[in-house]
């Protein structure tokens, strides 16, 4: 790379669904550094979500973990001489990580002391109740660092690469449309129930026609053998078939509809336009609002105050409240509405 070339890196988040929150943001950084190459570093496996896209010109993939894995990730960060760092995450390890790559720029959030790491602190904006939602925190930092405001859709957007596609259709040969489900999430209260997931299977395959398609993580495979095993219907297990991002993306982009809880995969069918139906327990939905993209969101307690959080009222807000027939509804409506 020639030196005379402005290098711009992007620590990006850990988590898939904050990955795809970051894309407006990316899009913004593309319009403004129009000459710069742009290269976006994420934890390991986590590159796929991002291929593809025209915002970025390389992706890298780095393990912070442990001090031996950061003084090594910004070995290997200082090797590509980039000539600022934007870090979205808010830790500590990102602003070291970034001290560690050798930019002369190094610009994040004010967060956690770590300002002293920084040669550009920005302080965090939050609306009155203390909700913003983490896509406007990442469009914040990048208008701050660029003075430029954010006119364009606020729309997170993704693409499917030719070979995710071919890496789809080997693990998937299904006649006709199917719905995705994602019973997995990273924390035990924000899983509906695995018989609930079953029965709403039931009645999209019987009453739809639909072939309903189990995904998760390696990790999340029993989960999956348990709605399997309870429904009345046939069912794809995906959890097995080791697709990884790439495949599942292609796999979330061809579906006639998402059911999911809140967790990445959520993020990702929405950024590709799939219709989804996303369950809210005692997680805040308006963290995470997908501006602009075909959405139904249930909520455990729809009429929680504005001034009280999900995350504060875990009893009121317990998943299993949402009814089988909730889902059902709003994914009939979604069905109704892509294919009119």
């Amino acid at each position: 790379m020639s030196r005379t070339q402005h290098h711009l890196m992007i620590l990006m988040p850990s988590w898939v669904g904050d990955i795809v929150m970051a894309t407006p943001a990316l899009k913004l950084l593309r319009g403004h550094y129009r000459e710069s190459k742009i290269t976006a570093v994420t934890r390991p496996g986590l590159s796929p979500i991002l291929a593809g896209l025209n915002t970025i010109d390389k992706c890298v993939e780095v393990d912070p973990k442990g001090l031996i894995r950061l003084l090594k990730s910004g070995r290997t960060l200082a090797d590509l001489k980039p000539d600022q760092v934007l870090m979205l995450p808010n830790s500590m390890r990102s602003a070291i990580l970034a001290y560690l790559s050798g930019a002369s720029t190094r610009t994040g959030f004010r967060r956690q002391g770590r300002h002293l790491l920084l040669t550009e602190s920005i302080s965090l904006e939050t609306d009155d109740g203390g909700i913003r939602t983490t896509l406007d925190e990442y469009i914040q930092l990048v208008e701050s660092c660029t003075l430029r405001p954010f006119v364009e859709s606020r729309t997170p957007e993704l693409t499917v690469t030719e070979d995710e596609r071919d890496r789809a259709q080997a693990v998937m040969t299904v006649d006709g449309d199917y719905v995705v489900m994602v019973p997995g999430a990273n924390r035990l209260d924000k899983r509906w129930p695995t018989v609930r997931f079953a029965r709403v299977a039931e009645q999209l395959s019987h009453e739809y026609g639909l072939r309903i398609v189990l995904t998760g993580s390696p990790a999340e495979a029993p989960l999956i053998r348990d709605v399997a095993s309870q429904a009345n219907c046939k069912t794809i297990d995906l959890a097995c078939e080791g697709i990884g991002l790439g495949g599942l993306k292609a796999i979330l982009q061809a579906a006639a509809l998402v059911i999911s809880n809140d967790t990445g995969p959520r993020h990702v069918a929405a950024a590709l336009g799939t219709p989804v139906v996303s369950l809210f327990g005692p997680t805040d939905h308006r963290w995470t609002i997908l501006p602009g993209v075909k959405e139904h969101r249930l909520l455990a307690e729809p009429f929680l105050p504005d001034t009280m959080m999900a995350d504060h009222c875990t009893q009121t807000c317990r998943i299993e409240r949402i009814m089988v027939e909730d889902v059902i509804s709003a994914a009939s409506r979604l069905l109704a509405v892509d294919s009119s």
